[in-house]
């Protein structure tokens, strides 16, 4: 008789995470999707695609 198999793990679920704006003459430097009138967040260091804490509202965003 075949041997039971466990079925895969489910996937976790896709997260809908907006990306941070980067901010035009600041490299490293982008504003938040969550707040985008209250400043400027530095990104400086994060590779592209890291989740960040918007230190404003914070919710989670994405480095572009």
């Amino acid at each position: 008789t075949p041997t039971p198999v466990a079925p895969p793990p489910a996937p976790a679920p896709a997260r809908d995470i907006s990306y941070g704006t980067p901010v035009p003459g600041k490299s490293g430097f982008v504003t938040s999707p969550h707040s985008p009138y209250a400043g400027y967040v530095d990104v400086r260091g994060f590779p592209p695609g890291t989740e960040v804490k918007c230190p404003y509202s914070g919710k989670i965003f994405l480095v572009p």
